[in-house]
């Protein structure tokens, strides 16, 4: 019977959409990437590799929202962007979780479409824009312990065309 169902091609709309939702999937995969180095980074001293591998190796495999909490419980991250990522990860979890499925009475609509694609651009945004603060922290916190991050703002620099 299965093999009798031909699923219909997504639309141009729909594949827009679906690239859509998937740069912001990944934007945010990376943000949470980037707060679990943090967290490694901030915990571990340059010396102890194995330690930090290991750590981080856990670190991955923890939500965004168990990560938040422990740069929250431990102080790890200026409270300002703590508060923004703790309010930032509704948004997450709607994407995840909600995004195609809350309003599926109003799926192929064009303002389901429109609202969707809004939506998940300013995830997308917001999620870069996290990502960059704490890049932006930790290169604080490196140069704090002496270390020279000139050749990382350099890169910074010629990487966001700034």
């Amino acid at each position: 019977m299965v093999e009798k169902i031909r699923l219909k091609e997504a639309s141009e709309k729909e594949k827009t959409l679906y690239c859509c939702l998937g740069e912001s999937l990944c934007v945010v995969q990376i943000l949470e990437d980037a707060l679990s180095h943090a967290i490694v980074l901030k915990k571990t001293e340059p010396d102890q590799k194995e330690e930090a591998g290991a750590l981080l190796k856990e670190q991955r495999s923890y939500t965004l929202g168990k990560a938040i909490n422990i740069a929250k419980k431990e102080s790890l991250l200026p409270k300002p962007l703590e508060i923004e990522l703790s309010e930032f990860l509704k948004e997450r979890n709607w994407l995840i979780h909600k995004s195609i499925t809350e309003n599926k009475k109003e799926y192929r609509t064009e303002s389901f479409y429109n609202n969707l694609f809004e939506q998940t651009k300013a995830i997308t945004s917001k999620a870069n824009e996290l990502r960059i603060s704490i890049e932006l922290d930790l290169i604080a916190y490196c140069e704090k312990k002496g270390i020279d991050m000139t050749n990382v703002k350099n890169d910074m620099n010629k990487h966001y065309g700034i």
